[in-house]
């Protein structure tokens, strides 16, 4: 049963402000409370009244509802990754992997997900710990992937790569990515890197970025695989990059462990498009 919906929004999307109304009352009409974060928009709209706590607005949700794009989706899926909470993504951005339901369409479903009808599905999320000496500096979940990449310098950079303690590379060029099965039609398909199933379990992707060598090709390693990966280049303003919204400089004396973490996301998928009839949609294929 739904009884408290939150609602995630771009806290700077004007745009979005009309179908967040509609939202809430959606949510008042089927009995729910209608949660949304402290944005400063809100207050402008009207909607400051359904504005709680950030504990009430992540502990309390029995649905959360993601409006925008992808970046959205993932930043409302890091929020809620410890709660188990299914995610419901209505797409105002570009492609919309993640936010798959249409503003038009959008209420038919949400009829269904009130009601129990619409499945759920699991996806894996990895975690990215950064090691200084013997001190473990910090620990990153990411559900679409981690880039070890060069920031602002124009040389190429050198990154040793070990896969459950056995030497793999050395790759040299832009950066390299980690990416979760979701995470393979992100920035690892830019790069040349393989479309997963985003419901695999089993699988992670290890995808180059420009190298400079034509042998240094993206592979596919199981998802229990730890990564271990050391930085060889002396240089400064490098960075480990997390799902494209959090950056944080590492160097050569940092060591980067890679795993796979035990939050989860839970994603309702429209019933009505798998996967390959989004993948045609959003990539133009015929």
């Amino acid at each position: 049963m739904v009884r408290s919906v939150s609602i995630n929004f771009h806290p700077n999307d004007w745009g979005s402000l009309q179908l967040i109304r509609d939202i809430v009352r959606f949510a008042q009409s089927h009995g729910a409370d209608a949660l949304l974060p402290d944005y400063e928009i809100l207050a402008s709209a009207g909607l400051e009244k359904y504005v709680c706590s950030d504990e009430r607005y992540v502990r309390s949700a029995d649905l959360v509802i993601a409006v925008g794009g992808d970046g959205t989706f993932l930043r409302t899926a890091r929020l809620f990754s410890d709660t188990g909470k299914p995610i419901f993504g209505i797409n105002r951005g570009r492609l919309g992997f993640l936010t798959e339901f249409s503003p038009e369409e959008y209420p038919k479903y949400l009829e269904g997900v009130f009601s129990g009808a619409l499945a759920v599905t699991e996806r894996i999320t990895l975690q990215a710990e950064i090691i200084t000496g013997k001190t473990r500096r910090s620990t990153l979940c990411f559900i679409n992937d981690a880039v070890i990449s060069k920031g602002a310098l124009s040389r190429a950079i050198t990154v040793e790569l070990e896969v459950d303690g056995h030497y793999l590379n050395s790759f040299s060029g832009d950066g390299l990515i980690i990416s979760t099965p979701t995470g393979s039609t992100a920035y690892s398909l830019s790069a040349g890197g393989p479309i997963i199933t985003p419901t695999s379990a089993d699988v992670l992707c290890i995808t180059p970025v420009c190298p400079h060598t034509l042998g240094m090709r993206p592979m596919i390693v199981p998802a229990a695989s730890v990564l271990k990966a050391r930085i060889m280049t002396e240089e400064r303003n490098l960075l480990l990059t997390i799902d494209g919204q959090e950056a944080i400089s590492v160097g050569s004396d940092d060591e980067i462990v890679f795993s796979r973490s035990g939050k989860k996301i839970f994603v309702v998928m429209h019933p009505e498009k798998n996967f390959y009839a989004i993948l045609r949609e959003k990539l133009g294929w015929g």
